[in-house]
């Protein structure tokens, strides 16, 4: 992943179930990962880490998400039953020592 945004609904999780997703992030350099539930991280890429979900983030995954189920006619509601865990690249250049200019 080079930029943008990335929300990841996934299945049904009880609130302390954590994503059943591994190597989440791999050769992220760009950014940002929404993933709605508890993410392990010792199923995460190298490449990335986890950092608190911030007022700004909620709006933006309310507008989203708020879009995808009016396309969809589902309501929103229950999809913020379980919090969301945020993703973004340690590094903006996680292969720079793998190529030569």
């Amino acid at each position: 992943m080079a930029g943008g945004v990335l929300i990841v609904l996934g299945r049904y999780l009880a609130p302390d179930e954590p994503h059943p997703s591994h190597y989440v992030g791999t050769g992220m350099h760009g950014g940002v990962i929404y993933m709605r539930g508890r993410v392990a991280e010792a199923f995460l890429g190298k490449e990335v880490g986890i950092v608190p979900v911030n007022e700004h983030d909620m709006q933006l995954l309310h507008q989203y998400i708020g879009e995808y189920a009016e396309h969809f006619g589902i309501d929103p509601n229950p999809l913020f039953a379980v919090p969301f865990t945020k993703l973004i690249p340690l590094t903006k250049r996680p292969y720079g020592r793998l190529y030569a200019y």
